[in-house]
């Protein structure tokens, strides 16, 4: 009776108001905020784990309001009687199901007796009793409709705890768990229904029935493209993973809509089912729709590069990437620097001859003075690349180059045919900024031709790989590893061009020495390369502020005139720091380094500028 009085006079009241005072009169209405007049402390007792406190102090409104206080000490019991039933859920969904809350507000003597104007304090205690943790005796799922050819689901495979306390979070990840293999089964308009719980008080027990309503068995239907303009249809075919008529998976939909926005085509991309399910009660065809908006397909882009061993460089491209409408990329590249300038296009033709493979065509021209030699080259590639899986790709083709080279003063030519075979395994985060997971790549190539007017042939072989390890969990701190091995399979140093020969030292190999000066030296302290190579480096990035970091590497090197390394030239150690910082288009280095162990041709330091880790 005294609740509904209250409220007819604050009904009186309301109309009053709106009586007494127009439009005008109400827009100047001034409502203060409440003052603070009850400062209080919480204690909460009771409940069986640390984590458990934790979340209820984040959770409860005495905590989350307390650096505000209260109006009054009445307004203080409100508040905390409200959260009672927020403890209650918190300890259902941990499995104490039989808790009790019991709540006591008290005064407490005031800070300054002698101070009128002293706000009150106060004290509240949350007490819980949580009780036993209740187990969970039975998990069913029930099917509120027909569901023919789906297996029995069982809740304690899907992650429902039966047998253990019953825990809220694994009992609803299990009913999701559960709806998406319905999903996943054909029945793509499965939908979640009751969970029905009862629990046994006196055996601390719980059993639940969770409802699922499948919906009709659905199966793939005809796919239609809409927005499409440049791009061929019969391309965009070529990726689709199911035939018409198989069961309607809604992950083989998903991998679809993923591998289309990979081809780089795209500004937005949908690939879904009708929303709401066909009439039908047997498997029912679902037509697919394709939903694209088509991005531009030309670039165009510029960058440049510094080292102190070569100097600075500037590089333009220019990228297609819908040649003839199916996703063909032709790339046009160009590098200008004080020792080497380079020219080269780039073919690649996707899904050819089947899905996952394809052509690779390319055409480069070198020019190049180094410390180690000259040359002007001229190389040809074609070849096959194929995508087992999404971390592993593999490639053969073959290779024709022709080559000019001043080495050690002599002049010489080199006509070379090769069958470049090659694996590689990505499973890191980022291409450009990896922090976790692990690269590595091997290649192998066969050489025959003709060298300085003589015949010869030769294998090399090239192993690289890198890992990545993220410290702390936040990508804050990430260290990383990389190694090297590789090998040239010869009579002897002399039968390989200078070109082919293998190197070590400069920015993406030995930091802190001169392009390719790790290993043995001719009398003008010039490399003279070798037939075998061996690498490794570790370094630690941090993020500093922002989006700046920094780095700390150690990285050492030897190269031997053998197949295999003998280390008589010794092993080159340098250590070094930079500064990230990590734009939108990728990390942007500068690293300086230092040779550990110089020798006379090596210079104090090196200093690198470029855009990407290290490696």
């Amino acid at each position: 009776m005294r609740t509904r009085w209250r409220f007819l006079i604050s009904l009186l009241g309301a109309a009053c108001l709106g009586a007494c005072a127009g439009e005008d009169d109400l827009d100047r209405l001034e409502f203060e905020p409440p003052e603070t007049a009850v400062e209080y402390e919480v204690t909460l007792v009771g409940l069986p784990s640390e984590e458990m406190a934790a979340v209820a102090e984040d959770t409860l409104a005495v905590y989350r309001n307390q650096a505000d206080g209260a109006q009054s000490v009445a307004f203080l019991r409100r508040r905390a009687e409200g959260d009672v039933s927020i403890l209650q859920r918190l300890l259902r969904s941990r499995g104490y199901y039989d808790g009790t809350v019991d709540v006591t507000v008290r005064d407490l003597p005031p800070k300054d007796a002698a101070d009128p104007d002293d706000l009150t304090q106060a004290e509240v205690t949350l007490t819980v009793d949580s009780g036993p943790a209740f187990t969970l005796r039975r998990h069913h799922f029930v099917m509120t409709g027909d569901a023919p050819g789906l297996p029995q689901l069982d809740a304690a495979a899907l992650g429902s705890p039966v047998g253990q306390t019953a825990a809220a979070e694994p009992i609803v990840k299990a009913e999701a768990t559960a709806l998406d293999t319905v999903q996943k089964a054909g029945f793509p308009y499965a939908e979640q229904g009751n969970r029905r719980a009862v629990a046994d008080l006196e055996a601390q027990t719980l059993e639940i029935d969770s409802e699922i309503t499948p919906g009709p068995a659905a199966v793939f239907g005809p796919i239609t493209f809409e927005g499409l303009v440049d791009v061929r249809e019969r391309y965009l075919r070529t990726y689709i993973d199911w035939d018409e008529g198989e069961p309607f998976d809604l992950s083989t939909l998903r991998d679809y809509q993923l591998a289309l926005l990979g081809t780089d085509l795209f500004a937005t991309l949908r690939v879904s089912p009708p929303e709401e399910a066909p009439p039908g009660t047997g498997p029912v065809a679902l037509p697919i729709t394709v939903e694209a908006t088509e991005r531009p397909f030309r670039t165009v882009s510029a960058g440049a590069r510094f080292n102190t061993d070569d100097g600075p460089s500037i590089r333009g491209g220019y990228e297609h990437r819908n040649l003839f409408g199916e996703n063909e990329t032709l790339t046009i590249a160009a590098e200008v620097g004080l020792e080497v300038q380079t020219f080269g296009l780039g073919y690649r033709e996707p899904q050819y001859m089947r899905p996952g493979q394809d052509l690779v065509a390319s055409l480069t021209l070198e020019r190049e003075e180094d410390d180690a030699f000259d040359d002007l080259t001229v190389t040809g590639t074609l070849g096959l690349e194929r995508r087992l899986t999404p971390n592993w790709i593999v490639g053969a083709g073959v290779l024709g180059e022709a080559s000019l080279i001043t080495d050690q003063g002599e002049d010489t030519e080199a006509l070379l045919a090769g069958i470049p075979l090659f694996a590689e395994y990505d499973g890191s985060d980022d291409p450009l900024n990896p922090t976790t997971g692990v690269r590595a790549r091997l290649d192998a190539v066969p050489y025959a031709g003709l060298f300085d007017d003589e015949p010869t042939a030769f294998l090399s072989i090239d192993g690289q790989g890198s890992a990545y390890y993220d410290i702390t969990g936040e990508k804050a701190y990430v260290l990383a590893a990389r190694t090297r091995f590789a090998s040239i399979i010869a009579g002897d140093v002399s039968d390989v061009p200078a070109t082919r020969r293998l190197y070590s030292g400069g920015g993406g190999s030995v930091r802190g020495f001169a392009q390719r000066f790790v290993g043995p030296l001719d009398a003008s302290n010039d490399p003279i390369g070798g037939l075998s190579a061996l690498e490794a480096g570790l370094e630690l990035r941090a993020r500093l502020y922002g989006d700046i970091g920094g780095v700390v590497f150690a990285e050492a090197g030897s190269v031997s005139v053998e197949s295999f390394p003998d280390f008589n030239d010794g092993v080159q150690t340098a250590a070094g720091v930079g500064l990230r910082y990590y734009s939108p288009a990728g990390p942007i280095r500068i690293d300086v380094a230092f040779p550990l162990n110089g020798r006379d041709a090596d210079d104090a330091f090196q200093l690198y500028f470029s855009i990407g880790q290290a490696f």
